[in-house]
């Protein structure tokens, strides 16, 4: 008996050290980023792109969910800010790049922030706000992110924590192997600019990744008794706290943490910061709860009318076309003074010929197909 439970500790031990062996594995970042391949989720690939291999500057980074990814188009942003007359020191016009990935979590978010931040210089970093914060992490959030990343995530009311440390030695092999030969695995093993969606691509007409188009265009109108039905069901069932009050500060454990790392960083490297109010259709005016956000920077609320507007919606959470064209075109007059605040100056009259924001989107783009269950 004594041999049989002395080889079932070996056992265990080997497993132990088998999978402590499999999460120390290497793997290359930009492999890494690229690995998610799920619809719009690869957008990540062209982040990590635009951070480290394109060297146009990246003024103002948006960062959150779908709401800014497919309402805001940044190219409209930066045209407004250069038509202000902003320009840097040296005559340039501003930039603008949205790196923001559908689904709320603010563990993701603060992964690409900090990719952002700690590798660009960077003026004005515009962070999205809804309503109230997710309690949730991210979905994507434990394949992006380093080991460290998600061994030290916060684990209690983390539901998805267990689920992403368990399956971290399998990810980290998984990662090793596809470091080892990207191609094999469809993968880019170095940036090609001739297979690169350009400096700022825009998701407001319709989703697309890697010159495919992801959805067909967004130029619907969800009809607005079905639009006040589902946003009359969804308030109905918001739930603020499933926890009694008093256990608030572990209830939004992530978001209380990873909005702070966000600011923390945002302000050892200098950067400015701007809250964007974009929540869904028929929402509250103004986030339920300020104080995560006080004292950090200002906060905007470019949609206050759009809010109740039901002609510029796709669905109940996403503005269409129009809509994404109203937001787009009136956050330059809200941003130029967070950026003047930062060294940016208005030059009245200033010809904005000569502006550029990088390098060109694709020139075309593979349309659209649906893909039926039956193949």
């Amino acid at each position: 008996m004594r041999d049989f439970l002395k080889l079932i500790g070996l056992g265990a031990l080997a497993t132990v050290l088998t999978l402590v062996g499999m999460t120390l594995l290497p793997n290359t970042p930009y492999v890494r980023w690229q690995s998610v391949r799920t619809e719009a989720f690869a957008r990540l690939g062209w982040m990590y792109e635009r951070v480290h291999y394109d060297k146009t500057p990246l003024d103002v980074a948006f960062i959150g969910t779908s709401h800014s990814l497919n309402g805001i188009d940044a190219a409209v942003v930066a045209q407004g800010l250069a038509a202000a007359g902003l320009r840097d020191a040296q005559g340039r016009c501003p930039t603008a790049t949205n790196l923001a990935i559908p689904a709320y979590g603010r563990n993701l978010h603060w992964v690409i922030a900090r990719e952002a931040l700690e590798n660009r210089k960077i003026d004005l970093l515009v962070v999205e706000v809804f309503e109230n914060e997710t309690r949730k992490a991210h979905p994507v959030f434990a394949q992006v992110a380093t080991a460290k990343d998600v061994v030290t995530a916060p684990a209690l009311i983390n539901v998805g924590y267990p689920m992403d440390v368990a399956r971290l030695p399998f990810r980290q092999l998984m990662l090793a192997m596809k470091s080892a030969a990207p191609s094999a695995y469809g993968l880019k093993s170095r940036f090609d600019p001739a297979d690169y969606d350009g400096s700022t691509v825009d998701n407001t007409r319709v989703v697309n990744v890697a010159g495919a188009e992801l959805t067909p265009s967004r130029d619907i109108t969800l009809p607005a008794d079905e639009l006040e039905k589902v946003a009359a069901g969804n308030n109905a069932a918001k739930d603020l706290n499933m926890l009694p009050k008093r256990f608030e500060r572990f209830e939004y454990a992530v978001p209380n943490r990873y909005v702070r790392e966000i600011l923390d960083l945002a302000k050892a490297k200098g950067v400015r910061v701007v809250f964007l109010y974009l929540p869904g259709y028929g929402k509250p005016q103004r986030p339920y709860d300020m104080r995560l956000y006080d004292g950090h920077g200002d906060m905007i609320f470019p949609a206050a009318d759009l809010i109740r507007d039901n002609s510029l919606w796709l669905d109940v959470d996403h503005l269409n076309i129009e809509g994404a064209h109203r937001l787009s075109t009136r956050l330059p007059a809200m941003l130029a003074p967070e950026l003047q605040a930062v060294g940016w100056r208005a030059q009245a009259g200033a010809p904005t010929s000569s502006c550029t924001n990088g390098q060109p989107p694709r020139a075309k783009l593979l349309p659209f197909r649906k893909v039926h269950a039956n193949g």
